[in-house]
């Protein structure tokens, strides 16, 4: 029994499925919103349950895996883009969030937690590919950023003070279905060439330049590059780590391995919906960014044999041939 903490995200309904569909049983817990995709209803009360946590409270994190015998944990609760709470507040429900259910791992006996982590951490490297033996800049620009940094320094340092299996996976980019906030470009797009409007640059991740002074327009620049992973490999490869019977290594990225032109990612949705209203700023923004900023995925290749399935032209065509059919 596999209990998802924070399993009412889009990634975290995604990994259920997975774990289901290998034959696993799963607990998805939840704070406020409930949300029952298909795959999950037809399997509720027999292989798929689900428990309102919160991950603040240690009380109810071990209930929660104690109820159901729990043989795994995955933690995905994360940090909100936009936080309602002080920074106080934030910094007790994110610690709190971690150490309870590092806590519960220890008093269990659970033999593997796997804690998400964020490529957000590599942010001000100057180039990639990123390796996860980079030594990291102390500073952060996000929450994400700062939280997941130390969340990586505690909870290894936990797992050695406590012989806790500790895995953690760093991702980038994910997109798919169930994804709703709607933060990315690969998102966006597929979601407007459905509906058959433009899309919305605004506030996309990865619109428009990455650095220097404002662009005129967020319109992202076709020949700019960014890692976008396929939320079913991102999946994979938290199923990958959470099942290996041994890790060689406790980080690892999980990413498609190569960044995309966002041409690409325009000419993979054209050949799904042809006459898409998309346009694309020409050419390379001039303030530029990293080099080779994508996520190097060899470690996870050669450790547990995981290999994403999806480019961006599979992961697009995948995504939109599923809102065809679930409208978002």
């Amino acid at each position: 029994m596999i209990v998802i903490y924070g399993g009412m995200g889009f990634i975290g309904l995604n990994t259920a499925k997975r774990f289901l569909d290998a034959g696993e049983k799963v607990v998805v817990t939840y704070h406020n919103a409930v949300r029952e995709p298909e795959f999950l209803k037809s399997e509720m009360g027999q292989r798929a349950f689900t428990e309102r946590v919160d991950i603040s409270k240690p009380h109810e994190v071990l209930e929660a895996a104690h109820k159901h015998g729990a043989t795994g944990m995955v933690h995905l609760v994360a940090p909100p883009v936009r936080s309602t709470m002080s920074a106080g507040e934030e910094y007790q429900v994110q610690m709190a969030g971690l150490i309870n259910v590092l806590e519960a791992a220890r008093i269990l006996g659970v033999p593997r937690v796997t804690v998400a982590s964020s490529s957000t951490v590599y942010s001000g490297l100057k180039s990639g590919p990123y390796t996860e033996d980079m030594p990291l800049p102390v500073d952060s620009r996000s929450p994400t950023e700062a939280f997941k940094k130390a969340w990586e320094v505690l909870a290894l340092h936990y797992a050695d003070r406590t012989k806790v299996d500790l895995a953690l996976f760093r991702m980038r980019g994910v997109y798919g279905p169930l994804y709703y906030s709607m933060a990315n470009i690969p998102s966006r797009l597929c979601h407007a060439a459905i509906k058959g409007v433009a899309p919305d640059f605004g506030t996309a991740v990865g619109g428009g330049i990455y650095g220097g002074a404002a662009p005129a327009s967020n319109v992202p620049f076709e020949e700019d590059e960014a890692e976008f992973c396929y939320v079913k490999d991102c999946a994979g490869g938290i199923y990958a780590i959470q099942t290996a019977e041994k890790l060689p290594h406790r980080i690892y990225n999980v990413g498609p391995g190569r960044a995309f032109k966002y041409r690409e990612l325009v000419e993979a949705v054209k050949e799904m919906v042809p006459d898409a209203k998309i346009e694309l700023q020409r050419g390379s923004s001039p303030g530029g960014g990293p080099v080779n900023a994508y996520l190097d995925n060899s470690r996870i290749l050669e450790d547990l044999g995981f290999r994403p399935q999806h480019d961006a032209r599979a992961g697009i065509a995948d995504y939109i041939a599923w809102l065809r059919h679930n409208p978002q």
